[in-house]
């Protein structure tokens, strides 16, 4: 265990957290590489996930229905939503076009049983801003009348299903909610819209017919559905008119769906470009009004456009309290923060992003207290079940206590904060940056321009770890070990950012950088523990024998910690000897 003011070890055989042999730890490591990068989607609820901000249930508005676990109940009129209250439910789907002569395969041979096909008129208005941000960030929301799941769908992005198939939340309220857009889905696209008033854009008339595949215990499996559909889009003269194919994944594991998908392929049938039946009426009336296709992107302003919509599309899942959320939405802001710091002196925008830089601080520390209550509730749980000592039967409900509280305001920081008009003009800055490096003068990045960025970066690194060697005190040293993690998150999220000028050299960068960054943050998690266990203590109806086993949890998380300080130079090494080939 290092004294702190001693030189940290590079050579120290203390079980680190990227380590296999780390018997303290709680986190499993994520796995190396790109795929470590990949976020999970933070808009669908994970089946095992407690609710976000540390309440005991959900403080969002809606209900959440798992796969597999009451999604989808079989038989008829399973899709039906009659209430007020907004239902959430997920959707993996895959769409295909037909082409005039190409029809849909029967349905023979498959891995499952087709049931008998309905049919049903379906008429939907679609709303979006004037503008269409819903439908430039992959969003809809429609009021649909006809068939089994008439009513009002919020569909919102979320990653990617079995077969990378498109994964989609949808967000449901009953016909009964009005005939303009409901309050509270409006309420939960704040974000997105920013106040902008949800108008008419499209409306859609499809001639379905719907088949139920069902397993052999009459389950169902996946729905295909052959659409033909009419689309009138507001401010064009004429209607739209197209057929295709979806197919829907039911219970999420991919199998009937991929078979599915086999035989469209072998019968010339193609996946469609448009993600939803309004992407594809306003692209065929007109195409400017969507965004241009990435390849025609800068590398700047693609890692910023990406950042945003992924900070906006978190925003929906905070509001809607969706565990995960307020992680993948301070990630987005750091990353924003990070990028405008490094590279934009380098095209030109020093003096705007100071400005958004100072914007991005403030949210991200508005959204820390929520963050830290929904990682150290979950981790603490598991650090005093694990301990077989007096009090450890009372210990859980003290914590339980503990963070139900802290819980509670910090949702309400986090909601005051997305609900403030200056949060949304930070929202709105950030997209006319963007915007603005897509124009005529905007500057994008080259290989030479990041060299000296990551230097400096670099450097910084290299001295907060000699002031971590420097530190006279464990409180001076947690602190400084503390710097050292957000100058590394720094150094990390530039790299990312320069990937696509030096892809091999940048992925051997970020792996090791993502190696340092597990390491400080085990750190962070394990000292920012320490404070909650000694917080939860100091109660005063806290009992004897239940402050005994905090007390242990206290001693172990400094266990965690110091061993992650003994390998930091080691850590720092290795990353450092993946960056120096970028700063050349």
């Amino acid at each position: 265990m290092p004294t702190p003011g001693k030189s940290v070890s590079t050579t120290s055989t203390a079980p680190c957290f990227h380590r296999a042999a780390a018997p303290a730890r709680l986190r499993v490591p994520p796995v190396t590489g790109r795929e470590r990068r990949e976020r999970p989607p933070a808009h669908l609820p994970p089946p095992t996930r407690p609710p976000a901000f540390g309440t005991r249930r959900p403080l969002g508005r809606c209900r959440h229905r798992r796969p597999g676990g009451g999604a989808r109940s079989p038989g008829p009129g399973r899709h039906i939503v009659s209430g007020t209250e907004p239902v959430s439910v997920p959707e993996v789907e895959r769409k295909y076009v037909l082409r005039p002569g190409q029809s849909l395969p029967p349905p023979d041979g498959l891995p499952a049983t087709a049931r008998p096909p309905s049919v049903d008129t379906l008429t939907a208005q679609y709303f979006d801003t004037r503008d269409l941000r819903l439908l430039r960030l992959g969003v809809t929301l429609r009021r649909r009348e006809g068939g089994p799941d008439a009513g009002w769908h919020l569909k919102i992005p979320a990653g990617t299903g079995a077969g990378g198939a498109p994964a989609r939340t949808e967000v449901r309220l009953g016909l009964a909610a009005g005939t303009g857009p409901p309050e509270p889905l409006v309420e939960l696209l704040t974000g997105v819209t920013r106040r902008e008033p949800l108008v008419p854009v499209a409306h859609i008339t499809t001639e379905r017919l719907r088949r139920e595949l069902v397993d052999a215990g009459g389950r169902p499996q996946a729905e295909v559905v052959e659409d033909r559909v009419r689309a009138v889009v507001g401010g064009h003269a004429g209607a739209q008119r197209w057929r295709e194919i979806e197919v829907e994944d039911v219970v999420g594991d991919g199998a009937v769906a991929d078979v599915l998908s086999a035989r469209l392929a072998a019968a010339g049938i193609e996946r469609s470009a448009s993600p939803s039946k309004l992407h594809h009426a306003v692209s065929a009336a007109d195409g400017s009004a969507l965004p241009a296709p990435p390849a025609q992107e800068g590398v700047l302003r693609g890692y910023l456009r990406r950042e945003l919509e992924h900070l906006v599309l978190a925003d929906v899942g905070v509001r809607r309290d969706v565990p995960e959320s307020v992680h993948a939405m301070r990630k987005a802001s750091r990353r924003l923060r990070s990028a405008l710091r490094a590279y934009a002196p380098v095209v030109g925008l020093a003096e705007r992003a100071d400005a958004l830089e100072d914007e991005l601080r403030w949210l991200g520390h508005r959204l820390s207290e929520a963050r830290d209550v929904e990682v150290q509730r979950a981790r603490l749980a598991a650090r005093v079940a694990a301990i077989a000592a007096p009090g450890h039967e009372t210990a859980p409900a003290c914590l339980e206590a503990y963070f139900d509280e802290r819980g509670a305001a910090a949702r309400e920081h986090v909601v005051a904060a997305l609900d403030s008009e200056r949060y949304l003009g930070l929202l709105g800055d950030l997209e006319a940056l963007v915007g603005d490096l897509a124009g005529p003068d905007g500057r994008d990045l080259r290989r030479g321009d990041v060299a000296r960025p990551l230097r400096r970066l670099t450097k910084k690194v290299t001295g907060r770890l000699r002031d971590v060697e420097a530190a006279p005190a464990p409180a001076e040293r947690d602190a400084a070990v503390h710097r050292v993690r957000k100058a590394a998150k720094r150094l990390r999220y530039a790299v990312e950012v320069a990937e696509p000028l030096a892809p091999k050299k940048a992925g051997r960068a970020l792996n090791r950088l993502d190696d340092l960054q597990d390491l400080l943050g085990e750190f962070q998690d394990a000292v920012v523990a320490r404070e909650h266990l000694a917080r939860a203590a100091g109660q005063g109806t806290t009992a004897g024998a239940t402050g005994l086993t905090l007390g242990v949890a206290y001693q172990q998380e400094t266990g965690v910690a110091e061993a992650q300080v003994a390998c930091l130079g080691r850590g720092w090494k290795r990353a450092l000897k993946r960056v120096r080939p970028l700063c050349s």
